[in-house]
């Protein structure tokens, strides 16, 4: 991190995102989402190969478990501590923050999984469901931050808040998340309405045709790959 601060705009400015490819202003959110991106992709896959073979079948009840009740305390956990650090935070806006925090980030777990210190202080089945929880949870967050964005369209009188000036700086990243989630279209129509498209289009439409589309792409990828280690016999 230093050296990235040193080399970066603020110092030597030999790193500077806002001069790459068309030089637009504002650019290095971009830039910086995108290769937050190609690095988390690369790490889930890691964590994919890294583990067991049939690791998810033969764990199926510990991953359920971390990915169910304890991601949702975590959720809830960390609604509950942002509504005690920002003043006058709503609640849906709170649970819209918490869902971006609730997953486990697949590279920081590498920390505790994999390296010299864990190989020799942390035992393996721990280090396996850890990696195992970090490469799932991120699909699992998405759920809860979708839950919450149907329920700021659908519910009425979301209120809008206000933060004193001498906190905006401290928890303007925050604010940001905030903020974009308040200006939802508002729709109406209740909770009802909010957990059946909740359902519908989250569960039914996004995430379960993802599944069907990526074990669909994966079956055809393992019969092209095995097709063509027996025709060039690798």
């Amino acid at each position: 991190m230093v050296v990235g601060i040193a080399l970066g705009p603020i110092a030597a400015k030999f790193l500077d995102s806002e001069r790459w490819g068309p030089a637009v202003e504002g650019q290095t959110s971009t830039i910086t989402l995108g290769l937050a991106r190609v690095v988390i992709c690369v790490q889930l896959i890691i964590a994919g190969f890294q583990l067991p073979e049939r690791y998810a079948r033969q764990h199926w009840l510990d991953l359920l478990l971390c990915l169910g009740p304890i991601m949702t305390a975590m959720w809830l956990c960390t609604a509950g501590c942002l509504l005690a650090a920002i003043p006058n935070l709503p609640f849906l806006s709170a649970l819209v923050i918490a869902s971006c925090f609730t997953p486990t980030d697949p590279v920081l777990s590498q920390a505790i999984a994999k390296g010299p210190f864990s190989d020799k202080y942390v035992a393996r089945h721990l280090r396996e469901i850890i990696s195992a929880e970090a490469g799932a949870n991120d699909g699992f967050g998405f759920p809860f931050l979708m839950l919450a964005t149907y329920l700021l369209r659908h519910l009425k009188g979301a209120e809008h808040f206000e933060i004193p000036a001498h906190h905006e700086r401290s928890v303007e990243p925050l604010l940001l998340v905030a903020r974009s989630a308040e200006e939802v279209g508002r729709l109406g129509g209740g909770a009802g309405v909010a957990i059946k498209n909740w359902v519908v289009e989250t569960w039914l439409y996004v995430i379960a045709m993802s599944v069907v589309i990526g074990a669909l792409i994966g079956f055809i990828g393992g019969r092209v790959l095995k097709f063509a280690l027996r025709r060039y016999n690798f």
